[in-house]
């Protein structure tokens, strides 16, 4: 049974894939309304284990619970939102109507109050934009759209796979300030998966560093500075001091021997 707060309890949850153990007895709880980020190398299985919570993979050991029921309920429900690596705009569907694209799937479980999504497209800095096609967009810009179609969604739980991750640094440091606006205003728990260590320290509550596969906690880190968060931020000997942290624990959690 989950702990009491939380929006996914994962226990002892390993994936064998063929002859290639995956993920190796995880156990973790992401409270509800919390920033919580996989930390790990290329291999550590950060996207198979976040495929087993959204319940698009099936683990070989162990359980998921989203809000104390299945993976596959939460998602009939609309209770999980979705971002991928790539934002996976459809190229016949205008800006506006790819940000109403999940709404428009199971109405019944949409939430009874629709969101502005024009507001949210302004927020974003998409103001006038909300005719365009895909191919009209930046690689930056369709990410943010794929960003709000997630948020406007208003699901209490979303998984984001790496989005950020085909953009350039400048980009991919507007994107994340742009998230942390997003998400401080939506209450949802977030699990982000990332190989950037500026990213875990700036966005999370807290960073789960995995192993070299297969996969294992090897380390939770508690990010203590305060929020909202702000850019400035990253300027600061607190913050270089987090991401120091996070790199001295990813390297011993990609090689053991060397503590």
């Amino acid at each position: 049974m989950s702990p009491d707060n939380a929006a996914i309890h994962v226990d002892g949850v390993s994936k064998r894939f063929d002859h290639v153990c995956a993920l190796q007895d995880i156990t973790l709880t992401v409270r509800a309304g919390e920033f919580f980020t996989l930390l790990g190398a290329s291999g550590s299985g950060k996207t198979t284990l976040l495929r087993i919570i959204a319940g698009l993979e099936r683990a070989t050991n162990g359980t998921v619970e989203i809000e104390g029921g299945t993976p596959a309920a939460a998602r009939r429900a609309k209770r999980i939102g979705w971002v991928p690596q790539s934002p996976a705009l459809l190229p016949w569907r205008t800006v506006e109507e790819n940000v109403r694209l999940l709404t428009q799937v199971n109405r019944s479980a949409n939430r009874r109050e629709p969101v502005d999504t024009a507001a949210m497209l302004a927020r974003v800095g998409l103001a006038g934009f909300e005719k365009a096609l895909p191919h009209e967009l930046s690689g930056g810009m369709q990410q943010r759209v794929a960003l709000v179609r997630a948020f406007a969604l208003g699901a209490p739980i979303l998984l984001m796979d790496e989005p950020f991750a085909a953009l350039d640094e400048i980009t991919r440091f507007e994107m994340r300030h742009l998230l942390v606006d997003l998400w401080q205003s939506s209450g949802a728990a977030v699990v982000f998966v990332t190989h950037s260590l500026a990213e875990a320290a700036y966005l999370s509550d807290r960073v789960a560093v995995l192993t070299s596969r297969p996969g294992r906690v090897s380390a939770i880190h508690d990010i203590t500075a305060p929020r909202p968060r702000v850019p400035a931020l990253e300027d600061t000997p607190e913050f270089f001091a987090t991401v120091t942290s996070l790199r001295d624990s990813l390297r011993l959690a990609m090689d053991p021997g060397r503590s």
